[in-house]
């Protein structure tokens, strides 16, 4: 959208007032800052964003103002959400999606994390739909399918999987259905600690010992598990 096309009406396109305000849960922004990256989305400079979002002053004051704003780790954080939340068609492809989503996954902010896995669980479902039409699989092998597919592309977004799967549904579970759980419990406690912890956080007593002692072991090659063809791999029941 053009700066020239921007206006109060539409300051939410193409997302909407309620989806901006749903990414914007956790971030830390405030009220105008989640209207100035709106409008700064929609295609408006900062010093329109500004403007449109409410703050008041002279041109230099919005200047300023638009300078700061989206410079702030908030409004970065929630344009961040804004491109990955966007319609299939606007901005980035699946990849560089799948890499911000790794990134903000990432993050030191735990409410900036989990809004990334949401996402990333939404993004995958999503997949899932796209390839109704395929062969179906049993349970077990499509897990593991699905999650070699991740492993090769990030061995976060498989953490980021078991733990989506384990709050579903846990606490109590066999980890023997949880596709490549035991191999990579010691790289995601050593690479990942604060995912690890919630994971452990989502589990019962039993079997969140037997998840630290799984997590024990030598950790996983995740180069050999992301190139194991699935077809020949039994998963127990």
């Amino acid at each position: 959208m053009s700066e020239s096309n921007a206006s109060n009406a539409d300051i939410w396109s193409p997302l909407g007032e309620q989806r901006w305000r749903e990414l914007a849960e956790g971030t830390g922004a405030s009220e105008l800052q989640i209207r100035f990256a709106a409008a700064r989305f929609g295609g408006a400079s900062a010093t329109k964003s500004a403007s449109l979002a409410g703050y008041a002053g002279t041109s230099e004051s919005l200047r300023r103002a638009g300078y700061s704003a989206v410079r702030s780790t908030a409004v970065q954080n929630l344009l961040e959400l804004a491109s990955i939340a966007a319609p299939a068609d606007a901005r980035i492809s699946d990849k560089e999606i799948d890499a911000k989503l790794s990134k903000m996954i990432r993050s030191a902010d735990s409410n900036v994390s989990l809004k990334a896995m949401e996402l990333h669980a939404k993004r995958e479902t999503a997949r899932k739909e796209a390839r109704s039409d395929e062969p179906e699989l049993p349970v077990e092998l499509a897990l593991l399918k699905e999650a070699r597919e991740l492993l090769g592309l990030d061995l976060l977004h498989v953490a980021a999987m078991h733990l989506g799967i384990i709050r579903k549904c846990g606490p109590r579970l066999n980890f023997a259905a949880l596709p490549l759980f035991a191999e990579l419990a010691p790289n995601f406690k050593a690479e990942y600690p604060e995912v690890w912890q919630r994971i452990l956080n989502s589990l019962d007593a039993d079997c969140r010992r037997e998840a630290e002692r799984l997590a024990l072991a030598t950790p996983g090659d995740v180069a050999a598990l992301a190139a194991k063809p699935t077809e020949s791999v039994h998963v127990e029941a």
